[in-house]
């Protein structure tokens, strides 16, 4: 078999007011990716960026500048199948706080029928295109303070419809013992017939703590309405030896409703490094 390989390059030109990169990757038709992770096979991509920041005087504005960002997927034939092209502004604090306004417009083929919600619902039929536009605004607060967060907003245009997102994370460090997070999404997408509209929900709150230098224990909950799930995932971690690691996991799946169980399992793994 053919075409069982894949190349990569990037190039980037960066100054203090001025940056502008260029991807380019093809990912032949019988790729199999080992390790790491690739969106599809038989595809060529190019991913190209631009961007100027203007410096100020002002007591509490740092910088402020455009950047303009472009993804493009063709097949094998060079026939295009998906397209996005992104333009932002974004400004930016002295506390390094800093807000950013996107308009996006995309196009996209289907190359496989598609459930646009995936609950289930009537498929997209494959070879169906589409070319929308959304906005977004996003924030994300100074990391120099014990309790950061992030809240983000977009609404546009989706395989047909229309989507609504809400987005946050917000994170308490608990210096030196460890931290809080919370993670919550809210999506709306609104179909017209005869395909599914919904309301998706994704709650994930983690813990984070360090008992000592060589001692780590991690708990991650997230509730995800889209499958009816509730997944915990706990993580004890001992660093025995310098880049030496073992590793127990305690991972567990159930419905939201009644707590029922649909699975659970541990995990033991140990690493050594060998100098």
């Amino acid at each position: 078999e053919g075409n069982r390989f894949a190349t990569s390059a990037m190039v980037a030109y960066n100054t203090e007011t001025f940056s502008a990169g260029w991807n380019q990757a093809y990912v032949g038709a019988n790729y199999l990716a080992e390790m790491g992770y690739v969106r599809r096979n038989a595809y060529h991509q190019s991913n190209p960026s631009v961007g100027y920041k203007f410096y100020t005087m002002s007591e509490r504005i740092v910088s402020h500048g455009p950047e303009l960002e472009a993804d493009f997927l063709w097949d094998p034939s060079f026939n295009m199948t998906d397209r996005e092209v992104e333009l932002g502004y974004s400004l930016t604090w002295r506390d390094r706080s800093s807000i950013t306004l996107g308009l996006e417009n995309a196009y996209v083929k289907l190359l496989e029928p598609f459930d646009p919600t995936h609950t289930g619902g009537v498929e997209i039929p494959a070879g169906s295109e589409f070319n929308e536009n959304e906005v977004s605004l996003m924030y994300m607060s100074t990391m120099k303070r014990l309790f950061t967060f992030m809240a983000g907003t977009r609404y546009g245009g989706y395989f047909g419809g229309t989507r609504t997102s809400l987005e946050a994370e917000i994170n308490y460090r608990v210096q030196p013992y460890g931290s809080l997070s919370l993670v919550a999404s809210y999506n709306k997408v609104l179909m017209p017939d005869p395909y599914t509209s919904a309301d998706l929900v994704l709650v994930g709150p983690k813990l984070d703590i360090t008992f000592t230098e060589k001692l780590f224990f991690t708990t991650f909950v997230q509730y995800n309405n889209q499958i009816d799930n509730v997944n915990v995932n706990m993580r004890l971690q001992w660093r025995y030896a310098p880049v030496s690691d073992l590793y127990i996991v305690y991972t567990e799946n159930s419905y939201p409703s009644g707590w029922t169980t649909k699975n659970r399992g541990i995990a033991v793994k140990l690493s050594y490094w060998f100098n």
